[in-house]
């Protein structure tokens, strides 16, 4: 893969055994690899986020079987970042909205997150640990040879195998396409295990060429948030582009993040829907677990985590992810 050394980008790659997290009352405890580490958003029947919550209102279940809770967190953590940008079905219009956004996000980011930004398109990729523009991105690909990735499984999965070393506790990627995949090695089912073989969060922005629902000369993406069942399906697509989209959302909402639709093309909406995000990596809890000895040591063990709401608290929703794989190594 290649680096834009010509801009000055430094990558950082931090690889360690353990991983440091933090107790509720700030106190900093070790943990070690086996630790299975489940971030939770809690919100109200209005969707707005419950906080004060503390570790003995969650049970947290592995296949059914109730498991102790070994490490609770709260409040706002930092977390690591990575970001996917499909330029595949971009206009040099969409490039700049798209990285501008990314721009104003990346500077939004407080001094303990990290992020690196990986852009691809048919002619290969370029990981960066900054957010460059339409001009750089397009001319570094345009003149390089041909690199892998090249296309959207690929890189997703190198991705996730470069932010499964990242230092934060908290991890997601941030996925910015059309859903297509264009003839990657690594299939969809090798991809959302990649995923689930640790704790990452996916969040896909899924942007098409579908104009439906908008008013004569008005250029946009139509919307729906499939994390919230809008019930708005205004989006008419290719069925390549259904079915992409479609395996993207699955897997986002496997992972315990979600899908995104903007509705129109500018910078302004891209970059809300990004703030969004954050917000909920920020406001989420965290529930670490230490798996007993159990049959099922190569399939996916299924994660339910329930909470014992306090009086008045009403009906609250959870998103998380569903399960987990044992690693290999």
């Amino acid at each position: 893969m290649l680096k834009l050394s010509r801009f000055a980008a430094v990558v950082f790659l931090v690889v360690g055994v353990s991983t440091i997290a933090h107790a509720q009352d700030g106190e900093k405890v070790t943990v070690s690899a086996n630790l299975v580490s489940v971030n939770v958003s809690v919100t109200d029947s209005r969707g707005r986020y419950v906080q004060g919550l503390d570790g003995g209102q969650f049970e947290v279940f592995d296949d059914g079987v109730r498991q102790r809770v070994a490490h609770f967190s709260a409040g706002d953590a930092p977390f690591s970042l990575g970001i996917v940008y499909d330029m595949h079905p971009t206009t040099r219009e969409r490039a700049a909205a798209v990285l501008g956004a990314l721009k104003r996000f990346a500077g939004a980011l407080r001094r303990d997150d990290d992020f690196f930004l990986l852009v691809f398109n048919e002619r290969g990729s370029a990981e960066v640990g900054f957010v460059p523009t339409a001009e750089q991105i397009g001319e570094h690909l345009a003149f390089i040879p041909a690199r892998e990735p090249n296309s959207l499984y690929d890189a997703v999965y190198l991705a996730a195998e470069n932010i499964r070393s990242r230092p934060r506790a908290k991890k997601a990627l941030l996925v910015i396409s059309d859903g297509i995949d264009h003839s990657s090695r690594h299939s969809y089912s090798e991809l959302r295990r990649k995923v689930g073989e640790f704790d990452v969060q996916l969040y896909g922005i899924v942007v098409s060429d579908s104009d439906v629902g908008q008013r004569p000369g008005e250029s946009g993406w139509a919307f729906e948030d499939l994390t919230r069942r809008t019930g708005r399906r205004t989006l008419s697509v290719s069925a390549d582009a259904a079915l992409g989209q479609a395996a993207l959302d699955e897997m986002s909402r496997a992972s315990g993040g979600g899908s995104y639709f903007p509705q129109t093309e500018g910078e302004r909406e891209l970059f809300g829907v990004c703030a969004r995000i954050a917000l909920d990596l920020r406001s989420q809890y965290t529930v670490g677990f230490y798996p007993g000895v159990v049959s099922n040591t190569s399939g996916l063990h299924k994660i339910r985590v329930r909470v014992n709401p306090s009086g008045g608290s009403g009906r609250l929703q959870l998103s998380y992810r569903e399960g987990y794989r044992r690693r290999k190594d």
